[in-house]
């Protein structure tokens, strides 16, 4: 039983280093959902422009989660990379995980300018469509920062920096929030745009996301002199291939998982307003709870692979 304990005690510290600011970042990820959803939810029509903003979330997250999961190869090669020390080879990943988010970001975006057509087919409320469909476009303005986000997070996660994913994604909330209070009441002289106004504040906060992380990049790179300005930049198919091999099937997963969601909102949506606006309230509770131990899982594998990593040096 004491063995047990110390042994508990020795895996809790680097766990909770590693898990705590992913607790974090993944809060902070769901809490804009949460925060659009309250700030729109003071509009004159508030269940329409909640279930716009539910219905809108629910498409365009599929979306943006399958071009995530091609990226998530970037955690076996950059990781693999840096417990052997090879330093350059991490930021030719990263580099190449750039172009493939280049790639995907009109492939990805296309769905969503033949969305008006689907959801008149499926017959969906006519001013719920009419507060969706441009809500949906703004976000897409947001969807290559958001690829771009994906690559450089998972660069630095692999590489154990956790800590500024967090600050990234607890600060993009309150300039969010703040672009939320401008944009959907018209504040401070900007016009009062209503649910486009929070898809317009939401890509601006996953610009500033980026910006944050490619920042904090260059100040460690300026700092420890990792010569990541002298990274080859020429486009090294085979290692895209080797990203998109083994992220395609975390992209299916994920395309899958988020699919099912996005299904039944779409279905709800049939329904009218309220009970969509209802359903994007209590989903937006269980899946606030789920990032708790998503974070802390995460902090595990970290711990795990780093471990790894150090038996095979």
């Amino acid at each position: 039983m004491t063995f047990s304990l110390q042994s508990f005690r020795a895996e809790a510290r680097p766990t909770l280093q590693l898990a705590i600011p992913l607790v974090l970042a993944e809060l902070g990820w769901m809490s804009m959902a949460i925060v659009d959803t309250m700030m729109v939810g003071r509009l004159p029509n508030s269940a329409v422009a909640m279930g716009a903003v539910s219905l809108g979330s629910a498409i365009f997250i599929v979306l943006a989660l399958f071009g995530e999961g091609l990226l998530l190869g970037l955690d076996t090669l950059v990781a693999q990379a840096f417990g052997a020390g090879k330093r350059e080879d991490c930021h030719r990943s990263l580099i190449n995980g750039v172009y493939l988010s280049i790639a995907l970001t009109p492939v990805l975006s296309a769905p969503i300018w033949f969305m008006p057509r689907f959801l008149r087919a499926i017959h969906v409320d006519s001013a719920l469509m009419f507060e969706t469909i441009p809500y949906t476009k703004a976000l897409i303005y947001g969807l290559f920062p958001l690829l771009l986000y994906f690559a450089v997070r998972r660069c630095l996660q692999a590489m154990n920096m956790v800590r500024p994913v967090a600050i990234a994604l607890v600060t993009a909330n309150i300039v969010n929030a703040l672009g939320n209070w401008i944009l959907i009441y018209g504040k401070w002289g900007a016009p009062a745009m209503g649910t486009e106004g929070s898809g317009w504040s939401t890509a601006i906060a996953r610009i500033y996301m980026a910006a944050v992380l490619i920042g904090y990049l260059f100040w460690y790179d300026r700092k420890h002199h990792t010569e990541l300005l002298k990274t080859p930049v020429d486009v090294d198919l085979k290692r895209i291939k080797q990203l998109i091999a083994l992220g395609f099937p975390a992209a299916m997963q994920f395309t899958l998982e988020t699919g099912v969601f996005a299904t039944v909102t779409t279905l709800i949506a049939k329904l009218g307003p309220v009970p969509l606006a209802t359903h994007q309230i209590a989903l937006n509770t269980v899946a606030f709870t789920y990032m708790v131990p998503l974070g802390i899982w995460g902090g595990v594998i970290r711990v795990e692979r780093a471990r790894l990593e150090g038996r095979r040096s």
